[in-house]
């Protein structure tokens, strides 16, 4: 007689939203044709805790739009003491589940599993690709296995991708069959889900004539705005924690080492990409512009690996070089409204200048001009070429600024909602937002662009202060 290695579940599921569910469920044919049965036939009541807590921030959460809240199919992998997989059950909310008190959904059949020592993950709203992960690999490899998801899969209108990043290891006991009724505490599961993305807001509750916003030269900023850059693709979906026992959290690009671009998203730097706006003294956060990122953790902190909040906005400064005269009788004098807003002008910052000091292109492209004033205001012949050669162009006047966030130096953590309020910007800032072969090496406490300070709120909000630098 053939033995049925699967019997009956019970799932009772706390949620905020209402939610979605039909059922099917796939049994594992071990490789290799290892058909060892992974325990006796019995039953399980698995608990969905989305209401509160460490790791349970998906779903009671007025920070939340209702699509980064909504769940419509939920996914259950069961994986054997070895941490063999042995099934995958398919659910959707709305078909198969009945609502009780305090938010409580109880599924309206039994699901199959068996006896034993478990481990037990639950997603919803899942990728193909990441389904496919859950069940091609053992619970222990899970932790070390990237997901290659991009941005837009796991942020999509019809749910954010959430998963219980900390299994449940219950050891299931034999019970009665269909017996829903009489589940043993034992064999009550709870885990708790997470979004994969973090969430992203930067606004300005400060006026920009305010005192102490403008820093650095003198001049007018407009034009701000924000994009998020360097999205990883290849965090883990699970911490390889059971029972709440969590280790540290680790993802596939840890060092810089071991960067590879081809895992990260980036903004269409030659393409004109999209800044999201930010309006100067907007005091209420909540109509702050948002964008989102995934999960980037790193050991070494070096800027190049690390997710990037890039700010622009267009700086004008109050006054420029104008240059008079002709060769070699030049006469030059910091004039107020010499550099045109919108325009490309060229910055040096020199001692022997008084710091910065701007140039419109026209006369910041003719070398003998440069270099004369370069030995009007004291630099000697034999240091000419090599200081001009410092000037540095501004296109359109646009400006730069990073913003790493005070998460663990930089990390960007799942379900997660970082807000940052820009608190003074210095200009000049950079002339790109883009990485370049002159960051490389440069780490976060060496160029972190900012100071914070963080309250945490649902979401699991982090709020922190932005001082721009460049």
């Amino acid at each position: 007689m053939e033995r049925k290695l699967f019997s009956k579940v019970i799932m009772t599921m706390t949620a905020a939203a209402v939610m979605g569910l039909a059922s099917c469920s796939n049994e594992n044919v071990p490789m290799g044709g290892d058909l060892t049965p992974h325990g006796e036939p019995t039953s399980m009541k698995l608990v969905l805790d989305l209401s509160g807590g460490a790791y349970s921030r998906a779903i009671q959460d007025d920070n939340a739009l209702d699509v980064e809240k909504k769940i419509d199919n939920l996914n259950v992998y069961i994986y054997d003491a070895n941490g063999i997989f042995e099934k995958e059950h398919i659910l959707n909310l709305a078909n198969d589940f009945e609502e009780g008190a305090n938010n409580v959904w109880t599924t309206n059949k039994v699901l199959e599993a068996t006896t034993g020592k478990k481990t037990i993950y639950v997603g919803a709203n899942m990728t193909d690709a990441m389904k496919q992960i859950m069940k091609a690999n053992s619970a222990q490899a899970l932790a070390k296995k990237g997901v290659g998801a991009t941005l837009t899969e796991i942020t999509g209108n019809n749910g954010f991708v959430m998963f219980s990043t900390v299994a449940a290891g219950n050891t299931l006991k034999a019970t009665a069959k269909d017996q829903p009724a009489n589940i043993p505490a034992d064999n009550q599961v709870t885990v708790t889900l997470q979004r994969l993305a973090a969430k992203i807001a930067v606004g300005m509750s400060a006026q920009m004539d305010a005192p102490g916003v403008k820093q650095g030269a003198a001049g007018e900023i407009t034009g701000l705005g924000f994009l998020v850059d360097n999205i990883n693709k290849m965090y883990y979906l699970t911490y390889g924690g059971v029972d709440g026992n969590t280790p540290a959290a680790t993802d596939a690009n840890m060092l810089v080492a071991d960067y590879d671009k081809n895992n990260f998203e980036f903004a269409t730097w030659n393409a004109n990409p999209q800044f999201k706006t930010i309006t100067p003294g907007t005091a209420e956060k909540a109509n702050w512009n948002t964008a989102y990122a995934a999960e980037n953790l790193t050991t070494d902190k070096v800027i190049e690996g690390v997710t990037r909040i890039v700010v622009k906005g267009q700086f004008t400064p109050k006054s420029g070089i104008k240059v008079d005269g002709v060769a070699p009788n030049y006469t030059f004098a910091n004039t107020d409204g010499h550099i045109t807003a919108g325009t490309d002008y060229y910055m040096f910052n020199l001692p022997e200048a008084g710091g910065y000091a701007f140039f419109n292109k026209t006369d910041g492209d003719d070398d003998a001009k440069v270099k004369a004033w370069l030995k009007h205001i004291g630099i000697a012949d034999g240091q000419l070429d090599a200081v001009a050669a410092t000037k540095v162009l501004y296109p359109k006047g646009m400006n730069y600024w990073w913003i790493t966030v005070d998460d663990n130096r930089g990390d960007i953590k799942r379900n997660n909602f970082y807000r940052a309020d820009i608190k003074s910007i210095w200009a000049p800032g950079r002339n790109n937002g883009e990485f370049g072969n002159d960051d490389k090496g440069d780490v976060v406490d060496e160029k972190t662009n900012i100071t914070v300070q963080i309250t945490v709120e649902p979401w699991n909000m982090k709020d922190f202060n932005a001082e721009l630098r460049p």
